[in-house]
């Protein structure tokens, strides 16, 4: 039976959705993320996530290091950070890591492949913040970082993340390509699975979210759409990174999932978040989104 997941939205011009199913595995002694209406005053120092190739390749694969780093401008009741690592498309990593009264969080993985690959990561930075009474605000941010490279018997082993040689251009072309071509499958098979059609909505995959950190969402002002963020990673948390829910009612691991891809509506009313899992079942996530006055 087909079946889609309602994450609500709240805050200032979000409504709240009334109805939100939650994945089977979640529950209340585990640290998750919450979204809280955004503190301005509150501003992240530093944010960052970044990928570089190893020199030497260990047991016939290169190594990629995985880093992630941010410091709030105070210290917050709880710091969180999630991490995402696609590689050609598909979910190869993640991590997630929580603190609390501190300005400050890090973590660093390595991950190994013996092919030329093209790597995107993306983390969402979080912030739970207590003031007086029982006021509680939040502050994010995003960062990213995306690394091309090159392990052929052809040629030496090379990274980039910007081509400039005429080798380093065919390859960037051919790997883009390749992740496209994963995307758009993902994306039509939703479209026959729940019987929508894509070009009634603006489609931006998971890793150029964060270009609307400084430009809003067609048709939303920039507060909004930063509520709208807010609301899509705690939802991915939730319903992504610590495992997507089948039509079945079981819960699997998102690693292989494909990068999912974000669908505004074009009348504003939703939002839909595609992935397909490792055994090409099709997932859709449907957020609402109410204008309020």
């Amino acid at each position: 039976m087909k079946k889609y997941l309602f994450l609500g939205i709240s805050a200032l011009a979000i409504a709240v959705s009334a109805l939100m199913i939650q994945l089977q595995n979640t529950n209340s002694t585990e640290e998750t993320i919450t979204f809280f209406p955004l503190n301005d005053a509150v501003k992240y120092k530093s944010a960052s996530t970044s990928l570089t190739l190893q020199k030497d390749k260990k047991n016939n694969k290169h190594v990629v290091d995985w880093k992630v780093q941010s410091t709030l401008d105070q210290d917050a009741y709880l710091r969180q950070d999630m991490g995402l690592l696609f590689v050609n498309g598909l979910l190869k990593g993640k991590f997630a890591k929580w603190e609390q009264e501190t300005a400050d969080l890090e973590q660093q993985d390595f991950i190994s492949r013996g092919e030329s690959a093209k790597y995107d990561a993306i983390t969402f930075h979080y912030s739970e913040l207590h003031g007086d009474g029982d006021r509680i605000t939040s502050s994010q941010r995003m960062s990213d970082d995306m690394l091309y490279v090159i392990d052929s018997p052809f040629s030496p082993l090379q990274s980039f993340s910007v081509a400039k040689s005429k080798q380093e251009k065919e390859w960037k072309k051919v790997l883009d390509q390749s992740v496209s071509n994963t995307l758009n499958k993902s994306l039509s098979k939703a479209e026959k699975t729940y019987q929508f059609k894509a070009v009634n909505y603006i489609t931006v995959p998971l890793d150029t979210i964060r270009q609307y950190e400084d430009q809003p969402l067609k048709g939303f002002t920039q507060k909004e759409t930063a509520n709208i963020l807010g609301k899509l990673w705690e939802g991915l948390y939730k319903n992504y990174y610590l495992g997507i829910k089948k039509s079945d009612g079981t819960v699997v691991d998102p690693i292989d999932s494909t990068m999912p891809m974000i669908l505004v509506s074009k009348d504003k009313s939703h939002l839909l978040v595609v992935t397909q899992t490792a055994s090409d079942e099709s997932i859709v996530l449907k957020q609402l989104l109410q204008d309020s006055d």
